[in-house]
């Protein structure tokens, strides 16, 4: 190949090169706008609803049993929109690179106290804990492990309208340790095992009646890429598995 052919090729490539960082740039900017438009659009719902209510707190001549409807429904949707913005802030984080606070502990404490809040919090939920015996150490940030299980948790809590099954099981295998998440709900169909964890993701309202904004998978899989391990939904015949690799 003369002087020139390679200079012909390497141009050729060099362009080639060009041509595919800008198509990739342009699908990362669609893919923010769409995110962020989601996101507006999530926001939205709450913030409409607590100025309808502070609107009307203000303005209308209301008794004390109507005022106190009013403002507890302030309340409320100014705690969906702080959960929103909260995952929102912890998608971003995610997005940059999360700084972990590795420590080594008991991955069984971590899944007895994760267990123990979701009783407290959804008490028609019968939740059981399968550990093994012995101690299973792992080098983790607790908290965002513990973040992992909560979100796993509640969506099981949330698909079966918080008074179904729910079975927390630690599965060691060598290096490796999977903690699954398994509940009696509707299921998840194949065809969204992978897309549930696309950003404001929500399936049909069984699985996403109790206004979730859909961040909870995608901060989940973050957190555990995070550690080097991951967050998938397995195949199951009843109900849904959810699975943390670590």
């Amino acid at each position: 190949m003369c002087i020139r052919d390679s200079v012909a090729t390497a141009l050729d490539e060099m362009l080639d090169d060009v041509v595919g960082a800008e198509v990739a740039a342009r699908a990362a900017e669609e893919r923010l706008r769409a995110f962020l438009s989601d996101a507006a659009h999530e926001l939205r719902t709450p913030v409409a609803g607590i100025r309808a209510a502070a609107d009307t707190l203000v303005r209308a001549d209301l008794d004390g049993h109507e005022r106190e409807m009013l403002a507890g429904h302030v309340v409320r949707e100014a705690s969906r929109a702080s959960r929103l913005v909260d995952d929102l802030l912890m998608m971003a984080r995610v997005d940059r690179g999360l700084q972990l606070a590795r420590a080594r502990v008991d991955l069984r404490r971590i899944v007895d106290t994760e267990a123990e809040r979701a009783r407290l919090v959804h008490p028609g939920l019968i939740i059981r804990t399968e550990m093994p015996d012995a101690t299973v150490p792992v080098s983790v940030d607790r908290d965002r492990i513990a973040q992992v299980l909560s979100n796993l948790v509640d969506n099981a809590a949330r698909a079966t309208g918080g008074r179904g099954r729910v079975v927390v099981g630690i599965l060691p295998f060598g290096n490796e340790v999977e903690v699954r998440v398994s509940d009696d709900g509707p299921g998840i169909p194949a065809e969204d095992r992978e897309r549930i964890f696309d950003r404001l993701v929500r399936l049909d309202p069984s699985r996403a009646g109790s206004g979730g904004a859909g961040l909870g998978l995608p901060i989940s899989r973050g957190i555990a890429r995070a550690h080097g391990g991951d967050v998938e939904c397995l195949d199951s015949t009843t109900g849904a598995v959810f699975m943390l690799r670590l």
